[in-house]
């Protein structure tokens, strides 16, 4: 892999030259990136490996730095640089992967040659046989919280669970069928996933059992990160991105761009506020998991990144790939630096606008506590601060929420008091105007003229009196009561609603209950905007 705008040639002769456009210069020698005036350092730069670091570790307790390389060995670090003891030399060949117990006192390594090495951390001793399974290259190992249990992924296209006290695989293997990058364990142990070169990321339960499948990346799945409640999974892909997704249902929810290459190793910080991410276009860059957002520029290596570690105490973290090298960083220092690097970017913007920026502490705080109006004064077509609101009916007081809506809805005439008999209802025509943005270059709608309700139409329901019950109860009485009135007889002038129209008062359209029988049913129409309603109710025998 090249750093943006560089390409890779081959002479005649077959020797390897290089042509940089950024410069516009070829070399014999591969370009580095150009690091920018003032970029961070690192705290300390480690050599001593002769080949690509693809695992690193760091142990809690003395924060040592251990490192798995290609040249077939593991060594181990102090903070400073400082050589621990011999190199643990292995038998199978340039080591892909390597992963530190729980308990900090045993190593698992992954070879070339598709075996999976157990180490005494003490004293760099192999323990007992390799595990023998895979066909292909070891390129992930992971222990389990418990640590009962190392998953092992290979580019033979297989998961295999082994148990560390005997080196025999628990369950047979998974079979994915492409190439598998990565596997990691949830923090509670219950579950664990897997990644790699059909783009997707599958979560497993305990027994192997397949729970969920997550689409959502264009290339290759090259690493895995999850936080500490097991919530939230991040994933890193040759498509150079960065995603968030829910463990429970494979969810997105948010993408992190920024790298230009694939990204190769992901890591949260103690406090799950950041996270530091490693990529092939040589760069380590930290987001903001707030808002998603990179943090300062990248901190640069010179050569691809394959792997990434954080110090359990949060403070600083190390990073390595094909260079052979291994950076320490501090994390606090290159927080610190994004923020100067945001302020300066603040004030270079005020400076070339004329403007006075204040980026102090101070104005940080008083800038989230007030509230900043986000609309100048013309933005509703007003020139003039002492502007008046605009509403349906004129208010000489503050009026109660209730009010507000009423005055909302006016237009619909929504009231729940009971009409007035006496009072009529204009039937005068409305004009409104639905325009939201009013003054010149704005767009709005004609005024239009609303008819009014024709008479007809315009009803308002009154309750019956006491005396039109007492009648209805007695007629009602009656008719019970006596058993030979004729089935004939007709049930006349049945009391009930009456209907306002405009101005008067009036029965409502009825039709005659004419009961032939005492359980034949009653019923009355009314009508309203071209809806006939029809009411029946049935008396009892």
């Amino acid at each position: 892999m090249l750093i943006s705008g560089c390409e890779w040639h081959i002479s005649p002769l077959g020797r390897s030259y290089f042509v940089n456009h950024n410069t516009r210069t070829t070399s014999w020698k591969k370009p580095t990136p150009e690091r920018s005036a003032g970029s961070l350092t690192p705290l300390c730069v480690i050599g001593g490996h002769s080949g690509c670091i693809w695992g690193l570790a760091c142990v809690g307790t003395s924060y040592d730095v251990m490192s798995a390389s290609g040249d077939g060995s593991i060594r181990q670090w102090r903070r400073d640089g400082e050589s621990v003891g011999e190199p643990w030399e292995g038998n199978g060949g340039g080591i892909g992967a390597m992963a530190l117990s729980p308990n900090e006192t045993m190593v698992v390594s992954g070879s070339v040659d598709g075996r999976v090495w157990l180490w005494n951390r003490k004293n760099g001793k192999i323990v007992g046989d390799p595990w023998e399974g895979h066909s292909s290259p070891v390129r992930c190992l992971d222990w389990s919280p418990n640590a009962q249990q190392v998953a092992s992924a290979s580019e033979d296209g297989t998961v295999r669970r082994w148990n560390p006290d005997t080196g025999q695989q628990i369950t047979p293997p998974i079979q994915i069928g492409q190439w598998v990058h990565v596997v990691k364990y949830s923090p509670q142990g219950d579950t664990f996933a897997s990644a790699g070169e059909d783009n997707m990321i599958r979560m497993w339960s305990k027994d192997g059992e397949l729970l969920v499948e997550i689409r959502g990346h264009y290339g290759w799945v090259l690493s895995l990160c999850w936080s500490k409640d097991g919530q939230r999974i991040f994933s890193g892909s040759a498509d150079a991105t960065i995603r968030t997704w829910r463990s429970i249902d494979g969810g997105e929810l948010a993408v992190l761009r920024g790298h230009t290459n694939g990204v190769t190793s992901l890591c949260l910080t103690p406090d799950e506020r950041h996270l530091v991410s490693a990529s092939l276009d040589y760069s380590v860059r930290i987001w903001n998991l707030k808002t998603d957002l990179q943090v300062g520029d990248p901190l640069w290596h010179d050569d691809e990144l394959r792997a990434l570690v954080i110090f359990p105490d949060g403070n600083c973290f190390a990073s390595a790939g094909l260079d052979h090298k291994i950076y320490i960083w501090s994390l606090e220092a290159a927080l610190q630096h994004g923020r100067d690097q945001s302020d300066a970017k603040l004030r270079g913007r005020a400076a070339s606008s004329g403007d006075i920026l204040d980026v102090s502490p101070r104005s940080r705080q008083q800038a989230n506590s007030r509230s900043v109006t986000r609309y100048g004064n013309d933005f509703w077509g007003h020139d003039t601060p002492n502007r008046t609101s605009r509403r349906l009916v004129p208010m000489t007081s503050p009026s109660p929420p209730s009010r507000r809506w009423h005055n909302l809805f006016d237009i619909l005439r929504f009231t729940s008091q009971p009409v007035e008999t006496s009072q009529a209802i204009p039937p005068h025509p409305r004009r409104w105007n639905f325009r939201l943005f009013t003054g010149p270059g704005r767009i709005s709608t004609q005024t239009i003229d609303v008819a009014p309700a024709r008479d007809e139409d315009r009803y308002g329901t009154v309750p019956p009196t006491e005396a039109e019950m007492a009648a209805a109860m007695q007629q009602a009485g009656g008719n019970a009561g006596d058993s030979s009135t004729s089935q004939g007889q007709a049930i006349a002038g049945t009391q009930g609603s009456q209907v306002h129209t405009t101005g008067q008062t009036s029965h409502a359209t009825q039709l005659q209950s004419s009961a032939t029988d005492a359980g034949e049913p009653s019923s009355y129409e009314m009508g309203c905007c071209g809806f006939v309603i029809n009411l029946a109710c049935r008396r009892s025998a």
